[in-house]
């Protein structure tokens, strides 16, 4: 029973420290510029936090809106799996940072606004994604790029129109496909 209340007890420890640390913050800055200024910072804290995560919220979406072209739904403007992935991360992140400025305290509000700052960002999004990386490769996932986009127009078989340049006939082959006969 007891290493199942291990990880209670570090959880309770560690929410502990952060309100005594959060307090002494709070105090350090209200001999400063008084209480009222440390609620009227923490009251403009929250409402900035709430409209990154807004933002954030909204950009993440409009980033993976798909659209329509010629009746096929494409993603626009997207290169790769890769970039679609680090856009959401980072809106992820931008997310984060919002809530974390919202959270009441000036800790925590304070680390949100250096994870508004996009460099750090980039790194806090590579050290998460290599720590998920070598988890999931520990656990026996293996990574394979299957996307590729190509950049033109969308062509639809049923449709009857000019098209520009050559067009290749052929089949797609996999490496890993067995042979037909």
């Amino acid at each position: 029973a007891w290493p199942l209340l291990l990880p209670g007890i570090f959880f309770l420890a560690g929410l502990v420290v952060y309100v005594v640390a959060e307090w002494f913050v709070a105090s350090w800055l209200a001999g400063i510029i008084g209480w009222a200024g440390v609620l009227l910072a923490v009251a403009v804290l929250v409402i900035l936090g709430a409209a990154v995560m807004r933002r954030a919220g909204f950009a993440a979406a409009r980033s993976l809106r798909p659209v329509q072209a010629d009746g096929v739904t494409v993603m626009p403007g997207q290169a790769s799996a890769e970039q679609v992935g680090r856009e959401v991360a980072d809106a992820g992140l931008v997310f984060l940072a919002g809530a974390m400025i919202a959270v009441p305290g000036l800790i925590t509000s304070a680390l949100g606004l250096l994870l508004l700052i996009p460099p750090l960002r980039r790194f806090v999004r590579r050290a998460i994604s290599r720590s998920v990386r070598r988890r999931a490769t520990a656990a026996g996932v293996v990574f394979q790029q299957t996307t590729t986009t190509v950049t033109g127009t969308v062509v639809r078989e049923d449709e009857v129109r000019p098209v520009r340049g050559e067009i290749l006939q052929g089949e797609i082959v996999r490496d890993d496909d067995p042979p037909t006969r």
